[in-house]
Formats: structure tokens, sequence, C-alpha cells
């Protein structure tokens, strides 16, 4: 039997892992988060769970449509039918329609939790780096631990914590090294009374806020009135070492002015920052499997920085690694 480990348990981590389990191979999982999600992750609070991640995803390519289809049947996402807008200085715009939205239920991270299922996975587990020899690949973790046997690693983590795990593969190094990542800050507001706005999502054009949604528009959300605020990228980078509280501030007073509007008491706030967030741009070329040296590398970077774009990744890469590995 192949044996093959997956390191990174987002979206295109496990689609890979899935495909290659459906298939016949033996996979485990490594995550140095304490559960599945990556950028998919909820984070659970007082005020109820807050997707700081990922808002949303569409499914415009067949293959994922049909994935999705799936998931709305099995309960772990639903339609989002917010009303989603442009914003600047006060004036609403209404977004172009046409585009189905969803959301994972009751939370983002529901569907990467179905993509697991009963896949082995080990959780806060950081893998720093790998080593080749007669017996296959050995992961070795933060604390030297080490996980043997394994014919084939598959890294499905951002670009600059891909390169340690790759450094055998010339090609793998050639191909991700000059990949930049933006990053972003999520600020997460729960308030006393609904705020005077009649949509669900924007489009901010504002110094820090790009987007905003109300969390509690989503299903299965609960009833606090809770906002999430993300970042411009260029802001974000700017203020990478910025105190938590005072990135959270300013993109909070940056979504009042946008919104023309006073916003109520806080109860609740809390900035998150992704270090790697969206590429500067995407690769959009071959699948990143080096055949002889057993490694590959996958992510939603790779075609872009949405949801769907970590899941086609990651069917081309399945696609290319089960007939190499007599599995297809």
């Amino acid at each position: 039997m192949v044996r093959i480990a997956v390191i990174g348990a987002g979206i295109a981590g496990l689609r890979v892992a899935r495909r290659l389990v459906d298939a016949g191979a033996e996979v485990r999982v490594f995550e140095k988060a304490r559960g599945a999600g990556g950028r998919m992750s909820t984070r659970r609070t007082d005020f109820g769970p807050f997707d700081h991640g990922a808002q949303y995803f569409s499914a415009r390519d067949p293959r994922f449509r049909q994935q999705v289809d799936a998931w709305v049947k099995r309960g772990v996402a639903a339609p989002w039918a917010g009303r989603v807008v442009r914003l600047a200085d006060g004036v609403v715009e209404e977004e172009p329609q046409g585009v189905d939205r969803f959301v994972g239920a009751p939370r983002m991270n529901s569907v990467v939790r179905d993509l697991l299922g009963d896949i082995p996975a080990e959780f806060g587990v950081r893998i720093e780096k790998l080593r080749s020899s007669e017996r296959g690949w050995t992961l070795i973790d933060d604390a030297g631990f080490e996980f043997e046997g394994f014919d084939l690693v598959v890294v499905a983590v951002p670009p600059a914590q891909a390169l340690p795990l790759v450094e055998a593969s010339t090609e793998l190094v050639g191909a991700i090294s000059s990949v930049k990542m933006w990053p972003c800050h999520a600020t997460m507001l729960a308030f006393e009374s609904p705020i005077a706005v009649d949509f669900d999502g924007a489009r901010v054009e504002s110094d820090s806020v790009v987007w905003a949604a109300r969390n509690d528009s989503k299903a299965e959300r609960g009833e606090e009135i809770c906002w999430v605020l993300q970042s411009r990228p260029e802001w974000s980078e700017a203020h990478l070492d910025s105190d938590p509280e005072s990135v959270g501030s300013q993109m909070e007073s940056d979504f009042a002015r946008a919104a023309g509007v006073t916003l109520p008491p806080v109860r609740y706030r809390a900035t998150h920052r992704w270090l790697y967030s969206r590429p500067a741009f995407s690769l959009e070329g071959p699948t990143l499997f080096d055949r002889k040296a057993g490694l590959a590398v996958c992510g939603d970077w790779l075609r872009g920085d949405k949801v769907e774009a970590a899941f086609i990744a990651a069917e081309e890469l399945a696609d290319a690694i089960l007939p190499a590995t007599g599995l297809g």
C-alpha cells in the first residue's frame, strides 16, 4: 500500500487526502493547529462563532459545484443570500448579482471537517523538516519526534512555510521561492445593538478595511450582532507588527466612516493576523509534483486566493499523483 503524508489540514490538503484515500492510499494528515480548517477556521467566543478567515465561497467550476451541492445536501454548507454592496464615504452601490454564495454550516470549518472524515490526523504537530532514506520520507516535528516510512509527502501550506520542507527538490523550490503572500488582519466585533445599515456584506473603499460582513446573517450563526472586518493587504503589511488593539480600533473607525454611520457600543473586539493570506500573483502553471523526489506542493495560492481555487488545485494535484503511484 502507498503511504502518503499530507502536511496542512485546510481545503487543499484535505481534498488531496480524500482523493488519495478513496483511491486506496494510506494517508496521514499533519496540522500545526488544534483542528482542521486553515483559513476556513472559526473563532469561537462567548458571543458566538466568527468566520475570521474565508467569508464565503462560490462555485463556478463544475468539479467544485458538485462538491458544494453534496455539502449542502449533507447539511454542512448552506447558501448565503446576504445583500452584498460596495461602500465608500457613506455611499452604497449594489454589487452585481449572478453569483451563488455559500457558507459552511454551522461554521466555515464544517466543510473541512467533512472532507477530513475518518482520515487519520495529527493535530498540534508542527512539521519542521523532512529526511529521505531508503525507507522513504521521515517527517520531523518541532519537538524532534519522527514519523517514518512515507512514499510521498504533499505539502499544503503557504509557500514560505513549504520552502524548508521541499528543499530536496530543486524543481519545487524554484517554482515557489518567488511567490509573495500578502498578510491580512481580521477584526471581529460584537455590538450591543444593530448597525444602521441594510446590507450584510460590503466591499469597502477605505484606508484599512477592504471587506465587512455581518456574521450573524449566515446560516446557524446565532443571534448575537457580530461583524467581521478584513483589511487591505498593503495596509496590513505596513501594520504587520502593530498592536492588535490599535489595528482593530483603526479598522472599526474606517468602517464606520465608509458606512457613514455611528457604530453602537462594542461588547467584544478581537483582531487576528493572517501572516499569509492571499498571493500577490497566482502561478497558474503546471501542477507542482516532483515524482522523482516524492514531493508535491498544493494550495489556493497556485490558482488564486479563493476556496474554490484551493479545491481545484487539489483536484489537479490528485489527478497527477494517482497514475504516478499506480492508484489511478
